[in-house]
């Protein structure tokens, strides 16, 4: 067949009508999540994995309390475990609505339970509090991260499914990025909508840290007046005590026995996860919750105990990614 210049430029024009629809494609390495499916279209401009992760799933609305200078508690679950998270860019002509429902449809269709949805007003009171509340922990990539904020258009869902291998978590934040000026380079474009999805596998951290013998408690204690623990283990967000803190606690309980004059305030800190409050709160009851503990149990006089919770106000890594966080949960035993 001869090939004519008529059908060169018909050819040429078929290759970039196909190119048009297929849309950029995906950052390297970056694929779905199995049990989600994507909007049709919709391209991952995002992609990072963790093996554990701390994530707040919002359940209600965040509001800013003018009178008091502080944000009110809202309706929250902190859940722990393996992280997806993915941005996905949505094709040109595609709301925020209907990336809502769509999603809303496949997590019903997949047996997920919705916990919370909302928009605009529903989920805060302006200055992007929702947003910069819920997602604190977040760092996409500061380009996309700019793009989240400052626009009017935000959606949100939350759900849950519930599996005898251990739970998951979605959480679905959609947005217009009507601000932030995109280009060939730009991980979105402006106007673009956009679709910021983490997926929580819940499950245990593996255990990485060796008990602290009484020994080793008292020679760092005299080096540097205190001790930091991390064997003293508690639920998500909670100040119970789990078993596997014994082991921690016995040898605490024998370092006090052992030196009958000595007193300890029980430090309890936190990561940067959640409100300082929330989190100064949380950690004086965790340290008390110690402190009961080895009064109860162990006949510790409650006198040679304080326990004193500090939030996250003496970190001693970045909280900015898992392991910094892992080693700010912490108990430190301090003399005094």
């Amino acid at each position: 067949m001869k090939i004519t210049p008529l059908c060169l430029f018909a050819a040429f024009l078929l290759s970039n009508v196909f190119a048009s629809a297929a849309g950029p494609a995906d950052v390297k390495g970056a694929k779905d999540h199995p049990l989600l499916q994507r909007v049709e279209g919709s391209s991952i401009r995002h992609f990072e994995k963790k093996a554990f992760d701390s994530v707040i799933i919002a359940e209600g609305r965040v509001e800013f309390d003018y009178d008091a200078q502080m944000f009110k508690p809202f309706k929250k679950e902190i859940v722990e475990g393996a992280l997806t998270r993915i941005l996905y860019g949505m094709p040109a002509g595609v709301s925020t609505l209907e990336v809502l429902r769509q999603y809303e449809a496949e997590l019903k269709e997949k047996g997920f339970e919705v916990h919370f949805t909302g928009s605009g007003e529903e989920l805060d009171n302006g200055y992007d509090r929702f947003l910069k509340q819920v997602f604190v922990e977040n760092k996409v990539a500061e380009k996309a991260t700019a793009m989240l904020t400052l626009t009017k258009d935000y959606r949100y869902i939350a759900a849950k499914l519930a599996r005898p291998e251990g739970d998951v978590y979605v959480r679905l934040y959609i947005v217009v990025n009507t601000d932030w000026p995109g280009n060939e380079d730009s991980v979105l474009q402006k106007d673009q909508t956009a679709a910021l999805l983490d997926v929580v596998e819940v499950k245990g951290m593996q255990k990485r840290m060796v008990t602290v013998t009484s020994a080793e408690m008292e020679s760092t204690i005299e080096k540097t007046g205190r001790v930091a623990l991390y064997g003293i283990l508690f639920d998500f967000n909670k100040a119970d005590l789990k078993a596997e803190s014994g082991a921690t606690l016995d040898e605490i309980a024998k370092l006090l026995k052992a030196e009958a004059g000595l007193k300890l305030i029980v430090v309890g800190h936190t990561d940067n996860v959640g409100g300082f409050d929330t989190n100064r709160d949380l950690s004086q009851r965790r340290a008390a919750a110690v402190a009961q503990a080895l009064a109860g149990k162990y006949g510790v006089s409650a006198q040679r105990l304080f326990p004193f919770g500090v939030s996250y106000a003496a970190p001693i890594a970045p909280n900015e990614t898992e392991q910094g966080r892992a080693k700010n949960r912490r108990v430190e035993l301090v003399r005094y």
